[in-house]
């Protein structure tokens, strides 16, 4: 990519992945309320409509470190387009289906471009952007996913009245719209290397994302520890974690790893892993406060979603503050206040759940915290550290992390919830969480300071 680019086009072409990445994530919050209407459609089990969201996180998984490898060697231009291209036939699919055989394969096409979206995003900021830039740049783009996860269901709830097709088919203008634009303000790359694919280590990650989804899937949270012992889950989990080293095997040994295994040696990247997996834990704790608000406050369905909004609104609105901040005062300080902030919140929620105030004061502090997390100071330090060469690879760690954290935690929590009756259960995985949000605070005092960022980013351009 060009390093060159004058302002506006920089920030033109950082409109394009805004608008790229708010697409893909508001299709991940629109899903929620789509499902019912679709298990109505095609008289489905939730068992069984819990694939369409399932099989987008699988192929998210595997998109991400494949689409996000192929723009390090072949530019960001053509691998967004390919990307867009990809959500888009997905898109088509699932609008068009008659069977939900076709929703499956649409879910699979459009997971594998979403995948590629982020990562090339984030890799670009690194690629076009001064260093005192880059943090302001991520907390923009960090700001849609908390905008995505308020705009999502309420979108979703809109469209719905239409019929549930309409709800995919809105992506199809708006993936066309950005492929134009991206044809036209995306510069060309201007060496371009041949890259020798790692077939191996493709197919075992697709093995290891498919062992790890679908035997967390198939556990009963009414009866966790006899399902986790079952033959639907436990050779599945078992074979997940016999692969994880033969796959670290396989991709040292690759001339081109599909995911670079010697960046995890590094430590400011290797404690990134650890925020991002603690965030995936922590996230899956704040689905489940919708239910915990109707059981201490009474609430509805319905009212008890909109108590999400403290958390979701300040995360939307703390990114672009945090990452403006990011570039005069590191991640350090920032992740270190952030966590703290999270495990306040989230201790405060599980002792006292029945106090309206105290309730929306805390998951502002909950929604700030998170976006410390896995929002920009988090994908900043993976910037920082990453040869230009790398930084699509470095960013696709972060997404694949995201993602097993989040399907681990669910799964945990799923299982702490329908192990204690009412709303002890509630509690006891939102301390569980503020746990692991302290863990999370002590890793981020182990990171570079500032100056030693600072320094790291001019070695590496």
């Amino acid at each position: 990519m060009q390093k060159t680019l004058d302002t506006k086009t920089r920030n033109l072409i950082l409109i394009l992945f805004l608008i790229g990445v708010f697409m893909g994530s508001l299709d991940t919050g629109i899903i929620g309320p789509v499902l019912p209407s679709i298990e109505q459609s095609f008289h489905l089990t939730s068992r069984e409509s819990s694939w369409i969201f399932t099989l987008f996180v699988i192929f998210f998984m595997i998109g991400s470190p494949v689409m996000a490898k192929f723009s390090d060697f072949y530019g960001r231009k053509k691998v967004f387009i390919l990307d867009v291209i990809l959500f888009g036939i997905g898109s088509c699919l699932i609008a068009s289906a008659f069977s939900i055989e076709a929703i499956f394969l649409g879910r699979v096409v459009q997971g594998f471009g979403c995948g590629g979206i982020f990562p090339v995003a984030g890799a670009f900021v690194g690629d076009a952007f001064p260093l005192e830039e880059r943090g302001k740049a991520l907390g923009i783009l960090g700001s849609v996913f908390g905008i995505s996860a308020i705009g999502g269901p309420l979108v979703g709830a809109a469209l719905i009245p239409y019929g549930w097709n309409w709800c995919f088919t809105i992506n199809i203008p708006i993936a066309i719209f950005i492929i134009a634009f991206a044809w036209y303000i995306l510069p060309e790359m201007e060496d371009e290397r041949k890259l020798k694919i790692d077939y191996l280590g493709i197919i075992i990650l697709s093995l290891l994302a498919i062992f790890l989804a679908y035997g967390l899937n198939q556990i009963d949270s009414s009866n966790f520890l006899n399902s986790l012992l079952s033959l639907n889950v436990l050779p599945f989990l078992l074979a997940f974690i016999i692969l994880i080293p033969i796959f670290l095997k396989v991709e040292k040994r690759a001339e081109e790893s599909i995911v670079p295994i010697h960046m995890l040696k590094n430590r400011e990247i290797s404690i990134a892993c650890v925020e991002t997996l603690c965030y995936g834990i922590i996230y899956s704790s704040a689905i489940f406060i919708p239910s915990l608000v109707i059981l201490s406050m009474g609430l509805n369905e319905q009212y008890a979603s909109l108590m999400l909004i403290p958390i979701l609104g300040a995360n939307a609105v703390a990114a672009p503050i945090l990452g403006k901040i990011l570039d005069s005062a590191g991640s350090r300080k920032i992740m270190a206040v952030g966590t703290i902030m999270l495990a306040i919140g989230l201790f405060a929620i599980a002792v006292y759940p029945s106090n309206l105030i105290f309730f929306i004061i805390a998951g502002c502090m909950i929604g700030v915290g998170l976006v410390t997390i896995i929002g920009a100071p988090l994908r900043y330090i993976v910037l920082t550290e990453a040869k230009p060469y790398e930084r699509g690879a470095g960013q696709a760690i972060v997404n694949m992390l995201s993602s097993a954290g989040q399907l681990i935690g669910g799964a945990l929590i799923g299982g702490i919830i329908a192990s204690f009756a009412g709303i002890l259960g509630y509690k006891i995985s939102l301390l569980l969480a503020a746990i692991v949000a302290l863990v999370a605070f002590a890793f981020t005092l182990k990171l570079k300071s500032r100056d030693e960022q600072i320094a790291t980013m001019k070695a590496n351009q």
